[in-house]
């Protein structure tokens, strides 16, 4: 099997769409041997920021001396990136060694090649049943001793809730994937919430109703809640596309300008979400100090937020997919409108998700826009977008990411900058054409 067959067989999962439940996945690691089973997790739900808040967490853990797991989704350039051991990518031949020996398991197991009874079968693993499972062996076979997993969607009922994790992180709650979650904030947070198990601390920034919908279920649970804005008090020292510096202080410690390498306000409480999770973890017997704490903030990459990939006209890719998402990077614009120069918008979004919102947030910064499709089935038509952007700025629909980059710097000067938004498929197809050999 080659790699290109591997992930052939794994995208081809994809038709199973997303599958609300754990029987499936109880069988595949059972199957697997538990390879779960004594690796101390933290795991990490919520809206936005879980991607960001699981890096920072690695490195934390990788600078306390750790060797670690890190699982997270979707990737940027190459299913690689999903699993990661101590900050290296799992390699393409581990990938094809882990399908082919999980192909043939999932054909004997489970429907429709199963000979089990009819009242004992499961359907096949979905593409994110069967990539965690992947993940999960390759923690055990890689020997880690700490590990980072980022839920897929929701919680209760994802995949990644088979582990038993020391410390859970709930990023924040917003209104998304209604059509599997709830149509109200109380109804995603229940979902979300689903990751707290009994006795386990639970470190949250959710506010509000949301809020009270997990300490509700952490109680039931007997497990303890930290609500990060309340214990912690921060103040920013300076903040850029270069990262940013915090004063913080906490129920444990004092952190006297405390580094962070992610950009823009929202990682900052991302980041105080990392601090005390680090600090419950030490409390769950991780031996992680306020060194390795800062050292891992100010070492933290995390590629396609905020992130500055050319200069003269400056390049910034930024990932926000969701209005929540849409609304953080509407504020780092604002804060910082002035050292940007004009700000040439290159904008591609898919269809299913809130992209009239997004452009409401951030077409009245943009000087242009430039509209274009992501190369992704359920990328949206560029020119259907063009209504909602309500008279703002010069625009200008081109059917490609490539082109749409040609047009956005023929329109810049040097001083001012190109922002790429609205879908990770649209900010991965950029970092195609303007690094082609990542």
């Amino acid at each position: 099997m080659t790699y290109a067959e591997a992930t052939g067989f794994l995208y081809s999962l994809r038709r199973f769409g997303w599958r609300p439940g754990l029987a499936t996945i109880e069988r595949l690691v059972a199957l697997l041997g538990d390879p779960q089973i004594g690796i101390p997790f933290v795991h990490v739900a919520g809206t936005n920021g879980k991607g960001s808040t699981a890096a920072m967490l690695d490195a934390v853990f990788r600078a306390a001396g750790y060797r670690t797991g890190l699982y997270t989704s979707p990737h940027l350039l190459s299913f690689t990136e999903r699993i990661r051991v101590n900050g290296e990518s799992i390699n393409e031949a581990e990938i094809v060694a882990l399908t082919e020996k999980l192909k043939p398991l999932c054909a004997t197991h489970f429907a429709p090649g199963t000979t089990a009874p009819a009242r004992d079968r499961l359907p096949h693993p979905t593409f994110f049943e069967l990539t965690t499972g992947m993940a999960l062996l390759h923690f055990r076979r890689r020997a880690v001793d700490a590990a980072v997993i980022e839920v897929g969607l929701g919680g209760r009922l994802d995949a990644t809730n088979v582990i038993e994790p020391r410390v859970a992180v709930i990023t924040n709650i917003a209104l998304e994937h209604e059509q599997h979650l709830g149509r109200t904030l109380a109804e995603i947070a229940g979902e979300k919430a689903g990751i707290v198990k009994t006795g386990v601390p639970v470190v949250t920034a959710a506010r509000g109703e949301a809020l009270e919908v997990i300490r509700r279920r952490a109680a039931q649970h007997q497990a303890p809640v930290v609500f990060a804005p309340e214990a912690y008090r921060w103040e920013v020292r300076e903040s850029g596309l270069a990262g940013q510096t915090i004063d913080l202080a906490g129920p444990c410690r004092r952190y006297e300008a405390l580094r962070i390498a992610l950009p823009g306000r929202h990682q900052v409480e991302n980041a105080v979400l990392v601090v005390a999770a680090a600090e419950a973890a030490q409390a769950q017997g991780f031996a992680v100090d306020a060194a390795a704490i800062r050292r891992g903030l100010a070492e933290v990459v995390w590629p396609g937020r905020l992130q500055v990939v050319g200069e003269r006209p400056r390049i910034v890719l930024d990932g926000a997919h969701n209005p929540a998402g849409t609304q953080a990077l509407a504020a780092f614009l604002s804060e910082h409108r002035a050292a940007l120069g004009r700000l040439i918008l290159v904008f591609g979004v898919l269809v299913d998700k809130d992209w009239a919102t997004m452009l409401r947030l951030l077409a009245p910064l943009a000087d242009a826009m430039v509209l274009t499709h992501p190369p992704a089935e359920r990328g949206a038509d560029p020119a259907l977008l063009v209504p909602a952007l309500g008279g703002h700025g010069e625009v200008i629909v081109v059917p490609d990411i490539e082109q749409a980059l040609a047009q956005a710097r023929e329109a810049a000067r040097p001083e001012d900058t190109i922002l790429v938004a609205g879908s990770l498929y649209t900010v991965a197809a950029a970092l195609r054409v303007l690094r082609p050999a990542a």
